[in-house]
This record gives structure tokens, sequence and C-alpha cells, in this order.
């Protein structure tokens, strides 16, 4: 499987079912079930973070709302592209690796230190993803 983000991973869900708004629960199914991207526990934290992060906006029914890549997105493709795994993958690895923390840490942040654990550069996100986790 081609290495896909958190945003193209949604958009494929909407128009696998050929629609612009879903509940929480279809959309959860449709991207761990109908697109097999995710477990239905990653799925569901999926769809939480893009909730989070307003790449999803409605109340009963969500539609997608996006902008530009987040750096979320970006640190897990570039960790993707010089390790050789899928997204999903290094999104698993993430949350695994949250979970060891205590879920103390933000994403952006243990994508951090998973990359710097590959030995990848991560100095071009550290601005980026401090402004992201302090809300400025």
């Amino acid at each position: 499987m081609a290495v896909m983000g958190m945003r193209e991973a949604i958009i494929s869900a909407f128009k696998s079912k050929g629609k612009e708004s879903m509940k929480k629960p279809e959309l959860v199914m449709t991207l761990a079930f109908d697109l097999g991207l995710f477990s239905p526990e990653e799925a569901k934290r999926v769809v939480d973070l893009a909730i989070e992060r307003g790449w999803l906006v409605g109340d009963e029914e969500l539609h997608p709302k996006f902008e530009e890549k987040g750096v979320f997105d970006r640190i897990v493709q570039e960790i993707a592209e010089k390790t050789g795994k899928s997204f999903e993958e290094v999104v698993a690895m993430i949350n695994k690796r949250q979970e060891e923390l205590g879920n103390l840490l933000s994403v952006e942040v243990v994508a951090l230190l998973v990359a710097k654990e590959f030995g990848i550069d991560v100095r071009g996100y550290i601005d980026e993803v401090e402004k992201r986790v302090l809300n400025q």
C-alpha cells in the first residue's frame, strides 16, 4: 500500500462512499473495515485527531475541511519514506510509544521522538510542533 497521510485516508473514505458527510461511526468503519487502512481503534484515534485539528467539522454529520498538510502527517510521511514502513505502521508505532509514555505527550512530540529514534533530523519540525502544542 502506498504511503497515505491521515488527510488522504479521510478523503479516501468519503470518496469511497460517494458522500460529502458521514456520522463518526460510519467514518471509523469505512477507514477500518471497508478500506482496511487502520485497525478499528486506530481509525477512531485518526477520526478523533482529525476532529481535534479541525479537519473534520460538524455535529451529527462530519465533513472534511482541510487546509494545508499538517506537521504530524509530514513527520509520519518522512519516517515512512526513510524507513520503508507504511504510514499506518508508523502511526501504530507512534500510538504505541505514546501509550508507553503514559499519553503525557502530544502525538506530534511523540512523532518527533520516533523520528529521532530512526536517526531522522527533526530540527525542521521543532518550531512548528512547539507552536502546535502550545496553540500559538
